[in-house]
């Protein structure tokens, strides 16, 4: 039974692959027949073994190529996020290597390396965003019509970027237009099961317009999208996903009014609505709504002297405003009304220098002001602040470009917690023009949210409190990591990669006694000790010209060392597969799967399991542990584009309704269909 779904899914993809080359060679036939049929032209697209040419910022805080990178740097281009027929930032992560999207009642979050969403940093164009929902950046908040491209840099990164980067970055660079007039429309329709998944169907639906002249270029960019979310348990009235509907906009702007001077703006808004359906233990039914505005704004000055030289000004400003009601039915009691609103701003001052062609510094100061106004605080209002400087240098060793190094530190002082140095070092080393290796050692720490310290949330319709700690102690790590990547053909990539995070005074939430008949409580703690540790190994080929196949495995061991238990929640195996065709006649078809294996769940630390079911007959629960089963997604989707500006697609996600009430609350399967339009 372990191993069924996953002889299901190969033998799915098995009989897709035998239909597609059926199609290939009735093309060659047809193209044989007659000589004189002009071809359709594709469009060029950066696959992840041409990609390598692409401009990237996140790894080293300046601009470089993706091939000459000393940190190891994953993207995602535009291209690979429309063919996922992704709609947000959690769709086109769910299949990347070493990333788990991970659902929740406020949408999904991610873990990186083993490592939850608290440890990654979210950046937008290098900036930081307000707004965590019980500490977790809600991935569905950012949709894909607004981003050109996803950098992931896995590891630590505080030596860069401060706080909250000990597991990683992943930050998204917004669109801009490359051509005098630039436009484009696509809507998406779909739907699933009526029990599972209502009769409201899913719609979402984005237009871009974008045009570049020689002093200024400009992009906006608009969408609406609405879905009557989701049930796993048709039983019950109790919503697994929720419903919503949501406005966004956007708009990027770049001024040069000179060959040396640079201004640019971004601004993203997005307001949306979302609503579930809740029943506690006790048959209550809690209708439940949430009213979000969420706002970015980003300023850049830049001016380049010299060869490679630049000195830079950025500011933000981010605020996540979150309104909140809970109410009872049939209750004489009005509705529990909460409000969230988190406002964060940033000033930054870099100056990246060329001392020597082998010495390239970067340097900077940063000024961070955090305030949190909530309900559900203890004062309901808290500020801090927090300075920092930071210095590299990337240089190579004796005049030997295959041999590069960057040692790092940064300085910062929080004003609740003092100051912290964090250190990285990083190496980079071509062994040959085939072969790279990489390597990095950093430390990372994360002071403690505001919600850490001061939260108290309750949950009745899953039956449980969360309530803040206000003598938590910063987290804080120490990182390595290594890897491998070998071009033995220019159709070919391998890569490997190992990694390690030894974890000090790591958060958990403990299960805190309670008298019969209250809810469940839960309190973050500090534990002494714990790690993630691993590595990766991936395949990439593209061969005819036609066909690109990505193969990855992952292995993350994790620790709780003062437990002596597995970190729960974690998957020791994970195995991806993404598969391309694309046929001289326009017709693309995409195929991502993802195989995860069972995860550990523990009584006393998972504040979202509901404890009857955690009570329940299992023969594999032992002393409060319960493993999830495992799973395996897959996404099919086919677009036929029907000349150089009009498409159509279909497709499926979760096509073997991956999924489990408990632990895996993944939306069923579900069929869409849709309309694409650039001019």
């Amino acid at each position: 039974m372990y191993y069924k779904s996953f002889y299901q899914f190969i033998n799915i993809f098995s009989l897709i692959i035998i239909f597609i080359f059926g199609i290939n060679l009735y093309s060659q036939s047809e193209e044989t027949k007659d000589l004189t049929r002009p071809e359709k032209k594709t469009k060029t697209e950066l696959s992840p073994i041409d990609e390598k040419s692409m401009i990237v910022v996140t790894g080293s805080r300046r601009e470089q190529r993706l091939k000459d990178s000393t940190v190891m740097t994953e993207v995602i281009s535009r291209k690979r996020i429309e063919q996922t027929g992704a709609r947000n930032l959690g769709e086109v992560l769910q299949g990347q290597l070493g990333v788990d999207v991970v659902p929740f009642f406020g949408g999904s979050r991610v873990r990186m390396l083993g490592m939850d969403s608290q440890y990654v940093l979210f950046l937008v164009d290098s900036e930081r965003i307000a707004g965590r929902l019980d500490n977790a950046v809600d991935l569905t908040r950012f949709k894909t019509q607004n981003i050109e491209r996803i950098e992931i840099v896995k590891g630590s990164s505080s030596a860069l970027y401060g706080a909250d980067a000990m597991g990683g970055v992943i930050n998204m660079i917004t669109r801009e237009t490359e051509k005098d007039q630039e436009y484009n429309f696509r809507t998406t329709y779909g739907s699933g099961r009526r029990n599972q998944l209502g009769t409201g169907g899913d719609l979402h639906s984005t237009a871009n317009v974008g045009f570049k002249k020689e002093k200024i270029s400009a992009n906006f960019t608009s969408g609406f999208n609405k879905s009557p979310g989701y049930k796993l348990d048709p039983s019950t009235e109790a919503t697994t996903g929720n419903a919503f509907k949501d406005i966004n906009v956007g708009s990027n702007f770049t001024i040069n009014p000179g060959e040396k001077l640079q201004a640019k703006g971004r601004i993203i808004y997005n307001n949306r609505d979302q609503s579930g359906i809740d029943i506690t233990q006790t048959k209550a039914v809690y209708d439940r709504e949430n009213k979000t505005n969420d706002l970015l704004s980003v300023g850049i000055l830049q001016y380049d002297f010299g060869k490679r030289n630049r000195i830079s000004f950025r500011t933000n400003y981010s605020r996540w405003e979150n309104k909140y009601e809970n109410q009872q039915r049939a209750s004489t009691s009005g509705p529990t009304k909460e409000l969230t609103n988190n406002m964060t701003s940033q000033g930054t001052v870099q100056l990246d220098y060329e001392v020597h062609p082998d010495h390239m510094i970067s340097t900077g100061v940063e000024s961070f002001a955090d305030e949190l106004e909530s309900d559900r605080i203890n004062g309901r209002f808290k500020y801090r602040t927090r300075r920092a400087a930071f210095l590299q240098d990337e240089w190579t060793f004796m005049g030997m470009k295959s041999l590069r190094f960057i040692p790092g530190v940064r300085y910062d002082e929080d004003s609740i917690f003092g100051n912290k140095t964090t250190p990285k070092f990083a190496m980079r080393y071509d062994i040959s023009k085939e072969l790279v290796f990489r390597a990095s050692y950093g430390r990372g720490f994360r002071p403690p949210s505001f919600q850490d310290l001061f939260l108290r949330f309750e949950n009745p319709g899953v039956g449980y409190v969360v309530e803040g700690n206000s003598n938590l102690r910063p987290e804080k790590s120490i990182t390595l990591n290594a890897d491998i990547e070998y071009n033995p053909v220019s159709w070919m990539t391998l890569s490997a990669s190992l990694f390690k995070n030894d974890l000090y005074d790591l958060l958990q939430y403990k299960l805190l006694a309670s008298n019969k008949g209250e809810l469940t409580r839960f309190q973050l703690i500090n534990i002494s000790r714990g790690y993630t540790r691993g590595g990766e190994g991936a395949v990439a080929f593209r061969f005819l010209k036609k066909y690109q196949l990505e193969l990855g495995y992952n292995h993350t061991d994790t620790r709780d060392l003062t437990n002596d238990r597995p970190l729960d929640g974690r998957a020791l195996h994970t195995g991806i597969l993404n598969f391309t065709y694309t046929s001289p006649f326009g017709l693309e078809l995409f195929i991502r799967g993802k195989r995860v294996d069972k995860r550990p769940f523990y009584r006393d630390t998972n504040q979202f399991t509901n404890t009857g079911i955690l009570n329940s007959d299992n023969p594999e629960r032992q002393n409060g542990l319960v493993y999830s089963k495992p799973y395996t997604l897959l996404n099919i989707r086919v677009e036929q584009r029907l000349d150089d500006n009009f498409s159509l697609f279909v497709g499926v996600e979760n096509l073997m309704d991956a999924y489990e009430v408990q632990y895996n609350p993944t939306r069923p399967k579900f069929y869409y269909t849709g309309f694409n339009a650039k001019f």
